[in-house]
């Protein structure tokens, strides 16, 4: 083998071994040495929390990810669907599923590999509970305006997800632009006393070299009986949510989620948020909410004609 070769195979391997040590190097860091997350971000796709029905793997390749797109997408025009479906899904025109690194998802489920919920018989019922279209009170909480995708684990939607993150040495602060949740993290602080509970859960941080964990207790019930997102949290719940960067314009976000009454495991799932070059506004849930004050309407006017006499 010629010397020059020699020299070339050699500067290669030296730059291989390199370059996950310069990426490393080229994140944004704090004056304290930690990763920088401030910024404007969000995450879109057609990925759902659990595995799509018929797709390969959690991994899929550009010739799969295009047939799965398709077919959510004609699925999303149906007449079947018209009612059910969230109209940004068409109204964003997204046409991508998630992507994290180079990868296109089809779930955010990482763990178990089925990309399914491990879900006991008690997880399966309040999966499964009835959506009355006449009591306000068993409406969500955040058709309800109070909270919204911004709670532990941080929902994502098909549309933008504005998300804007301040960080100081002492605190990581999540402002989520649906919903207006505004989550304040102390980084090595104490959990509040477990009789102290909240919509957004009692949020404590710790850093794990360059990976900020966040542990959620006491977050006031949330069941969520939709398709979309299937997955629910009590009181008894604990959210570990990991925020680690993997270029200085991309944030993985990994969260699991432990509660032996309502999943047989632990399970975990993942995805990117991507750095926008934009603001994150204010959200006015109340001011254009017409849900609520429909039902206590139509409730009225259905009690009016039942005390009208015949």
């Amino acid at each position: 083998m010629a010397l020059s070769t020699i020299r070339f195979v050699a500067i290669a391997l030296l730059a291989a071994l390199a370059a996950p040590a310069l990426a490393q190097q080229q994140i944004p860091r704090t004056a304290d040495g930690h990763p920088d997350f401030q910024g404007v971000w969000s995450a879109k796709g057609l990925t759902p929390l659990e595995r799509i029905p018929g797709a390969s793997g959690l991994v899929v390749g550009d010739e799969e990810h295009a047939k799965l797109v398709g077919a959510i997408r004609a699925r999303a025009r149906s007449p079947a669907m018209e009612a059910a479906i969230d109209p940004n899904l068409l109204a964003a025109d997204v046409k991508t599923l998630t992507r994290v690194g180079n990868e296109w998802r089809s779930s955010w489920i990482t763990d178990p590999p089925d990309g399914k919920l491990p879900l006991t018989a008690e997880g399966k019922r309040l999966r499964d509970m009835p959506y009355l279209l006449t009591d306000p009170e068993a409406r969500d909480s955040w058709e309800r305006c109070l909270v919204g995708t911004g709670r532990a684990p941080m929902w994502s939607v098909p549309v933008e997800n504005i998300r804007q993150i301040v960080q100081t040495p002492a605190n990581l602060m999540i402002y989520t632009e649906e919903g207006a949740d505004t989550r304040i993290i102390g980084i090595g602080a104490d959990h509040r006393p477990a009789a102290i509970k909240s919509r957004l859960g009692d949020s404590t941080a710790r850093w794990e070299g360059d990976v900020l964990v966040v542990e959620t207790l006491n977050q006031i019930d949330n069941y969520a009986p939709f398709p979309t997102m299937p997955q629910s949290v009590r009181v008894q719940s604990r959210i570990i949510e990991h925020f680690s960067l993997l270029s200085p314009n991309e944030i993985l976000y990994r969260f699991t989620i432990e509660d032996p009454a309502l999943y047989s495991a632990p399970w975990s799932a993942e995805y990117s948020l991507h750095r926008e070059h934009t603001t994150a506004y204010e959200n006015g849930c109340h001011e254009g909410n017409y849900s609520l004050p429909s039902i206590l309407r139509a409730e009225r006017l259905k009690e009016a004609r039942q005390r009208k006499p015949r």
